[in-house]
């Protein structure tokens, strides 16, 4: 049985725009260009940014490593997770049409307005088209492969290295999908009749949680071993898969 389990007060996270988790922190950017830390574990937080204008939160790695911010000007910055500096990478502007991204081993995946799949070391600064023609709303990278979520509601796996790519379950399947994220393997996704998907990025396998209800959710994250919810009044949520 998949149940929630409220973690703060509502409206304590009513002003999130996007984040992600990194070892036993989730770090989220808020309206008004706040970036703030928490710990998953105890619910202690702290500003570590001020100042930002971001559409896109990456983290380059599960347990420790980088972020990695994508501002709406296309502006790309690394950011210390631990003291929230931040560094510009490239040129200004050059992501400006980046709509979806992940990062991994020092490189970022990103897709653009065009449909244009990239891959971009971040050390050297050097891109790569490896795909085209999609229209992706988000992307992971998980055990060497990237996942895509189109708005078709189609999901393909993508081998970097060559390009190649393979539809993952029937067309149009995640069509319904309000929002998704990659938790140990496992693309957790919330259905807009409020039931929650998890499909096994392995074999393919797929269950439907609908013994709670998710309806509210609207952002996703795995941190510390667990997956958390915020519902849209703004509660956060661990949520208990056993």
């Amino acid at each position: 049985m998949v149940s929630k389990i409220q973690q703060s007060e509502p409206g304590d996270w009513s002003k999130t725009v996007t984040g992600v988790g990194l070892g036993s922190k989730l770090f989220t950017y808020e309206r008004g260009g706040n970036l703030y830390r928490t710990s998953a574990k105890h619910g202690g937080w702290k500003l570590i940014g001020e100042g930002y204008q971001t559409k896109l939160l990456l983290a380059d790695g599960t347990e420790s490593g980088d972020l990695f911010a994508i501002e709406r000007n296309g502006n790309l910055y690394r950011v210390s997770p631990s003291t929230g500096e931040w560094e510009q990478i490239g040129d200004d502007g050059a992501w400006e049409d980046t709509v979806a991204g992940d990062a991994v081993s020092g490189v970022i995946y990103t897709v653009e307005r065009d449909g244009q799949l990239w891959k971009t070391d971040i050390e050297e600064q050097d891109s790569v088209a490896i795909g085209s023609d999609f229209d992706t709303r988000a992307l992971w990278a998980w055990q060497g492969k990237i996942y895509l979520l189109e708005n078709s509601g189609n999901l393909y796996k993508i081998d970097p290295e060559t390009g190649d790519f393979e539809q993952h379950g029937d067309d149009g399947v995640y069509s319904d999908t309000v929002t998704a994220t990659v938790h140990q393997g496992v693309l957790y996704a919330v259905e807009d009749d409020g039931a929650l998907g998890a499909t096994d990025l392995d074999d393919g396998g797929y269950v439907e949680h609908d013994d709670e209800d998710f309806s509210e959710v609207r952002h996703l994250f795995s941190a510390g071993g667990n997956l958390y919810a915020i519902e849209n009044d703004g509660t956060l949520y661990s949520i208990d898969l056993d």
